[in-house]
Formats: C-alpha cells, structure tokens, sequence
C-alpha cells in the first residue's frame, strides 16, 4: 500500500542534506547565537560600568587616526597635506593649520623688504608632532631666537612626508614664499620605503599606499577579530602582558619575512638624488640649503618599546636596519651637500642630547626641541647675514 503524497527517493535525496544541517549547521548557528549574546553582554556590563559605548582597542585606534586625519586632506602630487584652517586637539597637544594647510603662523607676502625667510622641510619631526603647542615647535622657537627681527621661520614639514614630498612641496608652493634658507630634516621616513622588497624609487610601495591610512585620510580595515571585546579580553587573559598590534595597525603591518639589518644600496642612491634634486630646486630661485642630520634614540628604560615603535614605522627593518639606515643617508646627506655647494650640519655631534629630550625613539619632547632649535639658531647666526637696513 502506498500512502498518498508519499515518496521514499523524495525522503533519500534529503536525508544527507538533513544530516549536515543537524550535524554541523545547526550547531554552529546556535554557537554564533551564543557568541553573539556573549559579545552584547561583555559590552553592556562596560557600558553601565563606564557609561559609554566600549571599543576594542582596534576600534578606539581607527577612531583616534580618523580624529587626527579631519584636520588633513589628500592631494594629488604630496598624498595628503594640511586642511587650510584646521585645528587638531588632542590631550596635550593643540596644533593650528595656517590658510596655507601649514602649521604656525602664514608668513607675511609678499615677503617683507630686508626680511631673512627660513623654509623648513621634512616630515614629523619638523612639523614637531609631539610638540604641546605651535608656539614651541622648534622652528617657531627658531624664529623666537634668531635675533632683531630680521628672521622668519616656515615651518613646511608635514607629518609622514619623505624627502620626496619635501621635494615636490619645495617646487610646488614653498618657493612661492621666497625662502632665503631652506632647511631640509629628512631621512627618517624614507626608510619605510627603503625597508621594502623589492625597492620602489618612486617610494610607491612601502609608503605612498600606506601613508593615507597613517594620517587617517583612508580607511583603515578592521578585522572581525579586532572589532570583539571577548575575543580581546580572553587573549588579555591567555596571555597577559603581550602587546597587541594585530588588528589595529593594519597600515604598515609587516609580513614579509625577515626582516633586514640595513637598507640597500640602491635605497641610499634615491635619497642622495632627491636631496640632490632639493638642492638644485632652492638653488634655482635664490635660496641655500642646510641639510641636518637626523638622530634615532633607544632611550634606557625604554628599549623594547622604542623597538617596537622603530618595527611598526619601518616594515622590512629591525631596529639595528633603521638605526644604520639613518646613519647612511646622514652621511650620504655630508656628500651631497659637500659636492652639490650646499651646508650640512649634524646638531647630534656637537652637542649631547639626553634621553629627555626624546619622547619616542624620533620625536623631540619640549626640551628636545629647544635644545634643537637653540643650535640651529647659533649655525644660522654664524652663517647667515641678515640684511643691510
């Protein structure tokens, strides 16, 4: 007897797509449900605890690099520059972007009559990113210290920048303000490119893809990982005291192999090009150049983070590759000056600078910066004539 509507091969044909359904599917949903409500509780109890929505660190990190990316803009030749008129604030620091997208004040045009003008170009550590104010950046307390009024300070650098954005920069505007000196502070950031394989001249891969989601221009992508609270605090349980990178900077995260103890030679053949390149640009419309070394600091105490902090900038480097790396191009920068009929000088070696004066491996803190700008002031006082009145 055969029931009506019944059919065995109807009931065969389903069977085994029942059996992963109950075996795997269903399972796994009811997994996901419950990692759900686990994440959505986690959540909740921090919300009441703290009286704000919680963030993994990721999310907070995006957060922070997007805050900071509002006061700039992308560009089609310099990747990103100042937004003209912006304001960036955040705890200790304030920094005010002139109508020109430059930090510090717009210096006057035309340029004033029997008026010495200091272009300053480089990437962070001019700009004097960790600076707590303009006013104490060192090339605004350059211009404080160069005497009788007779000097006045640009500060060109922007945050990033290698020495071929200075470059572009100095052709571009700079020379519009008709600099007297230009003072190129570069070096540090054209090791990112040059920690690369293979090597970019152009700095296009290692740099110029990464540098917008630095500077919080784009996106930064989020992991799935990184955007739960219970996955963060159950490996902050399994393995306390590690530092967390993985999913909240993913702009310059390394996984290319081995990293490398110095940069190629052929790294250390573009920047001398580039300063070269620098030099005849300021030559063209009637300003020197001083080229300044750069130094890196491991500061006692706080090797492993200034480590860290010198791996997460340079993809490709260990910390000994950066260090040497600087090292090459400050000497490469010696060469170039000397056979281009440009200035060089390295504060580094005349003077010694203390653990205090850094608050990171690269960036000046507030005495850092004074003790910078105070020698500077005294090599443009020794080598630079203001004008006859």
């Amino acid at each position: 007897m055969r029931l009506s509507g019944y059919d065995p091969r109807h009931m065969t044909s389903r069977s085994p797509l029942r059996r992963v359904l109950a075996s795997v599917v269903v399972p796994l949903g009811i997994a996901l449900v419950l990692l759900g409500l686990l994440e959505g509780g986690c959540r909740t109890a921090l919300l009441v605890k703290n009286g704000k929505w919680p963030q993994t660190r990721a999310e907070e990190y995006r957060a922070f690099v997007e805050k900071i990316g509002a006061a700039y803009q992308t560009h089609p030749f310099l990747v990103a520059t100042g937004r003209p008129g912006a304001t960036l604030s955040v705890p200790g620091h304030v920094v005010h972007l002139n109508a020109r997208g430059q930090r510090g004040p717009a210096p006057a045009m035309p340029k004033p009559k029997g008026r010495v003008r200091i272009v300053c170009e480089g990437g962070s550590t001019t700009f004097d990113l960790l600076s707590p104010d303009d006013e104490h950046t060192w090339p605004q307390r350059l211009a404080a210290l160069l005497s009788g009024g007779s000097f006045d300070v640009v500060n060109a650098g922007f945050p990033g920048w290698t020495s071929v954005e200075s470059l572009i920069s100095l052709e571009l505007r700079d020379v519009d303000v008709a600099p007297d000196l230009v003072v190129v502070f570069s070096g540090a950031n054209d090791l990112q490119p040059a920690g690369h394989v293979p090597f970019a001249r152009d700095y296009a891969v290692g740099h110029g893809e990464i540098l917008p989601r630095i500077l919080g221009v784009a996106p930064i992508p989020l992991r799935l990982a990184s955007r739960s609270l219970l996955a963060e605090k159950l490996l902050d349980v399994l393995q306390p005291g590690t530092a967390r990178t993985e999913g909240y900077a993913p702009a310059w995260e390394w996984k290319g192999g081995t990293r490398k103890d110095d940069i190629p030679n052929e790294a250390v053949e573009v920047f001398a090009r580039n300063l070269r390149s620098t030099i005849g640009v300021a030559r063209a419309h009637g300003a020197r150049t001083l080229l300044v070394a750069q130094a890196v600091r491991l500061r006692k105490g706080k090797e492993q983070g200034d480590d860290a902090w010198l791996e997460s900038w340079t993809p490709g480097l260990t910390p000994t590759g950066y260090k040497q790396g600087l090292l090459r191009y400050n000497a490469a920068a010696k060469d170039v000056a000397a056979a281009a009929g440009a200035e060089f000088f390295d504060p580094f070696a005349e003077t010694a600078f203390l653990d205090e004066d850094f608050s990171d491996a690269l960036h000046f803190s507030p005495s850092g910066s004074e003790r910078f700008a105070r020698l500077l002031a005294a090599w443009v006082e020794r080598h630079v004539s203001p004008p006859l009145p």
